[in-house]
């Protein structure tokens, strides 16, 4: 098997290309569907969104596209630089953030069916993210 190093700078701008896409998907699924159910129950609850809240998400979903370039060129060490090794990547931080995304359901802040569609945006984001920095590292 072949192995390929990148460098820390291939891996940083690959991961915020593939931040720009988690944000894409993660934004358009989120505020088309949920957004205002979401805050409608966030106020039920007595809540109010900070206005820190959007950018918050924005700036994490960025940090998420590095982490997942560079667990992708990690697993790839491995496995090889495919599109299913980028995959693999891509579900398994997804798997990671949705377990911990789902104790909002848990602790009863928010309902199953929203969770689940922002979780679907998100679920697109990582997958997209994934494969636009495979074609990133790729060509």
């Amino acid at each position: 098997m072949v192995t390929t190093s990148f460098t820390t700078m291939q891996i940083i701008l690959s991961g915020l290309l593939g931040g720009l896409f988690i944000n894409i998907c993660d934004v358009t699924v989120t505020v088309t569907t949920v957004a205002k159910k979401w805050n409608a129950v966030l106020e039920s609850q007595g809540l109010k969104p900070s206005p820190f809240t959007p950018p918050y998400y924005v700036s994490a979903s960025f940090i998420a596209g590095v982490i997942l370039a560079w667990t992708i060129t990690v697993i790839s060490a491995k496995y090889g630089m495919t599109r299913q090794t980028s995959l693999m990547a891509s579900l398994l931080l997804f798997t990671i953030s949705r377990l911990y995304g789902a104790g909002h359901v848990v602790m009863g802040q928010m309902p199953i069916k929203i969770f689940s569609i922002m979780s679907f945006g998100l679920l697109l984001g990582f997958i997209a993210g994934g494969q636009i920095i495979y074609w990133y590292l790729t060509k």
